[in-house]
């Protein structure tokens, strides 16, 4: 089971005055801070870790647990979790880039290994490991073409906690229905739109699809203060 973020290849930089990405831009959220930034609010991210020193997220990181490396703290030694959770919760701090949500807090917790690849039996951990620690959403941006019973059960049971799972709808393309597990009843889905609002190529689709986000040159945080821009 692997990561959902294309990389052909990316460039990182560094960033000293803040940028705002156009997934910020499209849907005019500074006006929907005016109500809520995501006071309040925890998400555990359930990826490759994080990176735990990143001036743009240390502010808005709580404790979480590494499951690859038992013990150890979830840091991110590759890059898609630092890059999922800056799109989140980047602090609007004058640097770097602004996440959706720039008030809420990640809980980092890494279950996919330092090539972002993960086994049932770590990410299902990690899922009710999230579940008992109150988190109030869960966001799994990874998927597989055949079905994941035990992930689903353990998503079961967050759900009867009332937490709300978040799953990618998977990057094969057109021709392909959801992945798993946002193919599952319990999981919100999530596809990807390119900068003219259309369903970018190499987005999963499927009549259960529940929402389509931007996921084309996304601009966001990756370990050792440093930012890039990813699709997926």
């Amino acid at each position: 089971m692997g990561s959902d973020c294309q990389i052909p290849s990316f460039e990182s930089k560094e960033i000293s005055v803040q940028e705002i990405g156009h997934n910020i831009v499209t849907f005019n959220l500074p006006k929907a801070w005016e109500y809520s930034q995501g006071e309040g609010v925890i998400i555990a991210v359930i990826d490759s870790g994080c990176d735990l020193d990143h001036p743009d997220l240390k502010n808005n990181l709580i404790e979480g647990k590494n499951f690859i490396e038992e013990g150890q703290p979830p840091y991110d030694k590759f890059f898609h979790g630092t890059h999922v959770t800056g799109i989140l919760i980047a602090e609007n701090n004058e640097i770097g880039v602004v996440g959706v949500c720039p008030k809420a807090k990640v809980m980092p917790i890494k279950a996919l290994d330092n090539a972002v690849n993960g086994n049932i039996g770590n990410i299902t951990n990690a899922i009710r490991w999230a579940a008992d620690h109150k988190v109030d959403f869960i966001s799994l941006s990874f998927g597989s073409t055949r079905p994941l019973p035990h992930i689903r059960r353990a998503i079961q049971y967050a759900a009867r906690k009332n937490i709300i799972t978040f799953a990618a709808a998977g990057n094969a393309g057109n021709n392909s229905s959801l992945f798993f597990p946002a193919a599952y009843p319990e999981v919100i889905s999530v596809g990807a739109i390119n900068h003219d609002l259309c369903r970018a190529d190499f987005s999963n689709i499927d009549v259960n699809l529940n929402f389509m986000a931007p996921g084309v040159d996304i601009l966001s945080t990756i370990p050792n203060n440093k930012y890039s821009m990813m699709s997926g």
